[in-house]
């Protein structure tokens, strides 16, 4: 409880200030339930840094909420200074801390409250994931640009009916965004992250090892009416202690190349991604959060040497009441173990999600997806497909109109499905999503 409290008194704390109108308050939220046929709890097939390569309606398994709280502090002179806070909350939709935890004892502290008693409303946890000031109109050679430090989202990508961030280097740094610069602009960023590595392999001391990310974007760049073109570069490299290093530990650099195409289309958009990722990086064109991590070295021999990946997706109108939401993704690497059952394996990935709109408020949402991989472990190719039909009431007509109150019916089909029993089992639910 102490968190939930000190957390509590901050906001308070800030929405009370003699300042109070100026604080920008940003979030999202979703949470829900799911049943199937055969009984049990939910079954999802991706969460969190997985994604959902089948489509994320009605796969999604747990309560996840951003509360951002920014305000700007100072602006005199063409000179402005801001800061930009992020608590989160995520819990696993399978405990809600009525009994006890799936991987502790029944008087566990963190399900109890402070005198032992089990509370039937705790279960999740809160972390910050933003904290960062910025300024800009304060570097002289670029007035329009802006100056950050701290921890923060960087720039991400992603596609929304798939929970899948492209291109995600996020964390701890310091840059300087939006330098005009010739026909775009420029933004750099430094960003680093700590990494556990010890595998039990090599001996020494410290099993932390901090990560380091140069990033390099150009953005902007007309290619023709409409259309415009973003390029992203991002080297990393490991930053060895001496014990570490006098243990003979690999410090291979790597690098994640991006490009991306974004156009009209049919009163919508379209984007095209190409990306490559190679050496210590090797990871970033194949998995969900491209860019987020540098491996250093491989744990384990499926770890990627390389990568390539190729991502066409957007949003359209096929009617005056109908929209369709689309992705399709191919994915193509090679492991650091050339001896693996299957040592270059693919992914790929096909959703559609279209909608017909009833009135301003409610609609009919259909999610199809398809995805196949290869288990480099095994040599085999597992497949996952999904058919699920929503009812949604969301506060406007537009496919990206939140908050939306889902009830939804659907199955799963096909290795995947298999190996967890869940084969074509009727799937029932209700969710709520919001941002604002």
């Amino acid at each position: 409880m102490t968190q939930i409290k000190a957390l509590s008194a901050a906001v308070s704390a800030v929405l009370l200030s003699a300042s109070a109108m100026a604080v920008d308050f940003h979030g999202y939220a979703r949470a829900g339930m799911s049943t199937t046929d055969d009984g049990g709890e939910q079954t999802c097939y991706g969460s969190g840094g997985a994604g959902h390569l089948a489509g994320r309606l009605a796969d999604e398994c747990d309560t996840y909420v951003e509360l951002q709280f920014g305000q700007e502090l100072y602006n005199q002179g063409g000179k402005k200074f801001r800061v930009e806070f992020m608590p989160v909350f995520t819990s696993e939709n399978d405990f809600q801390g009525n009994s006890a935890q799936w991987n502790s004892t029944y008087n566990n502290p963190a399900n109890s409250d402070n005198d032992g008693e089990v509370n039937a409303w705790r279960g999740g946890d809160w972390s910050m994931r933003q904290a960062y000031a910025a300024a800009e109109g304060v570097v002289g050679f670029a007035p329009e640009a802006t100056l950050w430090a701290g921890k923060r989202f960087y720039q991400r990508k992603d596609i929304h009916i798939m929970d899948w961030y492209y291109l995600n280097n996020s964390g701890y740094g310091v840059g300087l965004e939006n330098i005009e610069l010739g026909a775009g602009k420029l933004s750099v960023a430094w960003i680093n992250m700590d990494q556990h590595v010890s595998d039990g392999t090599v001996d020494y001391s410290n099993d932390i090892v901090q990560n380091n990310k140069l990033d390099v974007r150009y953005s902007g760049i007309q290619l023709w009416e409409g259309a415009s073109l973003e390029v992203a570069a991002i080297y990393g490299w490991a930053d060895l202690t001496e014990t570490q290093d006098d243990a003979g530990y690999d410090d291979e650099d790597g690098y994640f190349l991006t490009a991306e195409i974004t156009h009209g289309l049919m009163g919508g958009f379209n984007k095209i991604v190409v990306q490559y990722a190679a050496d210590s990086m090797g990871d970033s064109a194949y998995d969900n959060h491209g860019g987020e991590s540098t491996l250093s070295t491989p744990w384990w021999g499926g770890s990627k040497e390389s990568s390539f990946r190729i991502i066409d997706w957007g949003v359209v109108n096929l009617g005056e009441k109908i929209e369709l939401g689309y992705s399709f993704m191919y994915a193509a690497a090679e492991t650091f173990d050339d001896t693996l059952a299957e040592d270059e394996p693919t992914r790929m990935s096909v959703v559609f999600r279209p909608m017909y709109k009833w009135d301003d408020v409610m609609k009919t949402t259909l999610e199809v997806g398809y995805t196949e991989e290869d288990d480099v472990s095994s040599g085999d190719s597992n497949d996952l497909s999904k058919i699920v039909v929503a009812q949604e009431w969301s506060a406007g007509p537009s496919f990206w109109s939140r908050p939306s109150i889902r009830l939804y019916a659907g199955a799963f089909f096909g290795d995947q499905a298999e190996a967890r029993d869940d084969d074509g089992n009727l799937r029932i639910g209700a969710q709520m999503e919001a941002w604002w």
